[in-house]
């Protein structure tokens, strides 16, 4: 005979021993037998002893088979949610990749652009000089012999041989592009108050030249050129991705007004007193000797032009100084905020005010 028959006669028989003691009527109040007794002892545990041993023996005539079942359609269905919000997340992360990659890819499709005649109105040596020639494929500085080659319609600064220091940095992955922002903004970046303050240089322009150096990706370059239609906005960097972001939103954006230069901040490849307004929006805590650049930024720009910026300083909450604390390392131009505001008077700037968002300061301030 089989395991379970047995298993099943035998809960038969202990379920009869229990009807047959519940029915009996009580005549007295004489104590029970000791075998009446141990059979109503003995009863629940040898019950609970035949569901764990084969609980499909006993589920099948006991009120307990109605919550398991439900137990398990329960978990039928947390397994089924589970499921889809995985697969929910999943796609969404696919798609937000594959846009990602496709603006990369977007970024660098070239344009065939030309050379912008209107640039030979500002653009020099780097370092500062006179007027280059345009030759119809590059620049050409006569005073020195110095050919600077167009790329798409790009003018490049900087020599292809500097492979080494702050020369060439390294080009962003699409995750970076992906993360920085979200990152900024976990560090206090108040994007609406640097559009506002970038705005307002570009506004003091007026008809003439706004320098973003160095460039951001388009986020406060395309606010500027839409604040002053009649200005023209020079976007400057040493990363190549970084200025084919910008010429991308630029393009998307239907804006004609937004010029684009490949060179460094410490070596400005523009004339003297030619700028009538600097922002400064990528941050000088990237700089080390940060008075270098804003040396360059201060010889560029005219008497009186408004220089305003935002960087990474100390001093602020303590939550946003213990994550600086961790970068610094990568931060070689962290400082103190009142070692950023002497900085910023030792290059000549005026009425210098600072304004604290998290892990960022916020600066305006007027050449002398």
């Amino acid at each position: 005979m089989k395991t379970d028959i047995l298993l099943d006669v035998a809960g038969l028989g202990l379920r009869a021993a229990e009807a047959a003691l519940r029915r009996r009527p009580v005549a007295s109040k004489a104590p029970d037998t000791r075998a009446e007794r141990l059979v109503r002892r003995a009863l629940p545990v040898a019950e609970k002893a035949l569901e764990r041993v084969a609980p499909r023996a006993t589920s099948r005539a006991t009120p307990r088979a109605a919550p398991a079942k439900a137990r398990r359609r329960r978990s039928r269905l947390s397994f089924i949610r589970t499921t889809a919000l995985g697969a929910v997340f999943a796609g969404a992360a696919a798609y937000i990749v594959i846009k990602q990659q496709e603006r990369v890819r977007e970024r660098y499709r070239p344009l065939r652009a030309a050379f912008p005649s209107e640039l030979l109105e500002v653009l020099a040596a780097p370092g500062g000089g006179g007027r280059l020639d345009f030759t119809g494929a590059s620049l050409l500085d006569r005073h020195s012999g110095a050919v600077y080659t167009l790329v798409d319609g790009i003018p490049d600064f900087i020599a292809p041989s500097a492979s080494h220091g702050d020369l060439l940095a390294p080009e962003d992955s699409w995750l970076q592009d992906l993360v920085r922002p979200a990152a900024l903004l976990a560090m206090g970046r108040n994007y609406a108050g640097d559009a506002a303050v970038s705005a307002a240089v570009a506004g003091a322009a007026g008809a003439g030249w706004v320098l973003s150096v160095p460039s951001g990706r388009g986020t406060y370059e395309i606010e500027m050129a839409r604040a002053n239609p009649r200005a023209h906005v020079l976007c400057l960097s040493n990363k190549w991705d970084v200025l084919l972001e910008a010429r991308r939103r630029a393009v998307h954006a239907g804006l004609a007004n937004i010029y684009f230069v490949r060179g460094i901040p410490r070596l400005l490849p523009l004339r003297d007193d030619i700028i009538g307004g600097v922002w400064s929006g990528a941050g000088l805590h990237r700089y080390p000797l940060a008075e270098r650049e804003l040396t360059q930024m201060a010889r560029v720009a005219k008497p009186g032009a408004p220089v305003a910026g935002t960087s990474l300083v100390r001093g602020g909450p303590p939550i946003y100084d213990l994550v600086l604390k961790v970068a610094a390392p990568y931060l070689t131009g962290l400082r103190s905020l009142k070692a950023f505001a002497a900085l910023l008077e030792a290059v000549g700037l005026q009425d210098v005010r600072l304004f604290r968002d998290g892990g960022f300061v916020r600066f305006t301030a007027v050449l002398a």
